[in-house]
């Protein structure tokens, strides 16, 4: 079962918004493989076998079939220091998630989702909001380096910010990246958009952005071509880096050791 980053990303970019909290309330996955479970009908929570039964205290209906997501593998290597470690060497398809509907037992409990704070996601991603220069109204955002600024007048300026931060941590943004973004600007417009498409999902904000509009964005500047894979990858994995970034509390450095 052969699945593409292509296809994770049409699938992806298809996603209704009220599904988007369906496969992170009782299990963590990846966008990549919500996407997956979603090419294969499911649409209800899932979990592995034993955290149904040690966790919520359910049993698997007789019959059930388990759907495929994708585990990593790793290998202990020795490191440079001769000491050894866990080393990721590539993923496969792993049948083992099971659907809700396929288990009974105790009634599943109320999940609250986790919160998504703006300012954290800030602080995580290292990026600084700078003041809006120029007179042209039809500039929605401009971003520099780690810097990013939203037009005032901006149609959607909590979309526009997410599509900077996007390019921001794409590379889109350094001066040495200038010269790709200008040869390959379709495909890199549709890198950012389509980041903020799917975190604007997720975050289940789709009253702060035009849908359809976003999709109309990207398909005028890719012009009915496709994005490489390479592409397609960077886009979920951008977007799972913003959505992770407004939830994760960001590392306290350790206070130094006086002697």
């Amino acid at each position: 079962m052969e699945v593409t980053n292509l296809d994770l990303l049409d699938q992806i970019l298809n996603m209704p918004g009220e599904q988007g909290d369906t496969y992170t309330r009782y299990v963590n996955l990846s966008l990549g493989n919500q996407a997956l479970l979603m090419m294969q009908g499911v649409d209800e929570p899932v979990n592995t076998l034993k955290r149904w039964g040690e966790d919520y205290g359910r049993t698997v209906k007789k019959g059930s079939k388990a759907a495929y997501i994708r585990r990593p593998v790793f290998r202990k290597e020795e490191n440079d220091q001769g000491k050894e470690e866990q080393r990721l060497t590539g993923f496969v398809l792993s049948k083992s998630m099971i659907r809700a509907s396929d288990t009974e037992g105790e009634p599943l409990p109320e999940i609250e989702l986790p919160e998504w704070s703006e300012t954290l996601a800030m602080q995580n991603l290292k990026v600084d909001e700078v003041p809006f220069e120029g007179h042209d109204g039809n500039i929605q955002g401009w971003s520099i380096n780690r810097n990013y600024a939203i037009n005032p007048v901006a149609r959607y300026p909590f979309k526009t910010k997410i599509h900077e931060w996007s390019h921001i941590e794409a590379g889109h943004t350094v001066p040495e990246a200038h010269a790709d973004y200008l040869q390959h600007r379709g495909e890199r417009e549709f890198e950012a958009e389509g980041s903020a498409y799917i975190v604007l999902n997720r975050l289940g904000a789709l009253a702060l952005f035009n849908a359809a509009e976003s999709r109309h964005y990207v398909q005028t500047w890719m012009k009915d071509q496709k994005p490489s894979p390479e592409s397609a990858g960077r886009v979920i994995r951008v977007a799972e880096k913003i959505i992770k970034a407004g939830r994760q509390t960001p590392a306290v450095p350790s206070e130094p050791i006086e002697v």
